[in-house]
C-alpha cells in the first residue's frame, strides 16, 4: 500500500505548494466559519481593533483567511525551504507515498 521514496532534495516550488495548499484548505474555511458567526452577531471578525458584523463580516472573513494564508506561506515556506535544504546536506529525506486503489505498483 505504501511505497518509500528517498529524496535527495525537494524543489522549493514543491515546498511552497504544499505549505500553500495546507494553509489555504485549513485557514480559509475556518475564517469563513468565523465570518458566518459574525454574520449573526458574534464578535469573531475584527478589523483595525473593531468588530465587524453582518454581510461585510461574511465577505471579510474568507478574504482575511486568504491574506493570512498568503503571508504565512511566504514565511513558513521560506523557513521550511531553508531547513530542508540544510537537512539535505546531512542525509536524504524518506517519504512514504500511498497509491490510490486503481493504481498498480510497477
Amino acid at each position: 500500500m505504501f511505497q518509500e521514496i528517498t529524496v535527495e532534495r525537494l524543489a522549493v516550488k514543491s515546498i511552497f505548494k504544499l505549505v500553500a495548499l495546507g494553509l489555504l484548505l485549513s485557514v480559509v474555511p475556518f475564517c469563513a466559519l468565523m465570518g458566518l458567526f459574525a454574520l449573526f452577531g458574534a464578535n469573531t471578525v475584527t478589523w483595525n481593533n473593531e468588530h465587524i458584523h453582518g454581510i461585510s463580516a461574511f465577505v471579510a472573513g474568507p478574504l482575511m483567511g486568504i491574506f493570512t494564508s498568503f503571508v504565512f506561506t511566504l514565511f513558513v515556506g521560506t523557513f521550511m525551504s531553508f531547513g530542508l535544504w540544510a537537512y539535505s546536506k546531512f542525509r536524504p529525506l524518506t517519504v512514504k507515498v500511498k497509491h490510490s486503489l486503481g493504481e498498480q505498483n510497477g
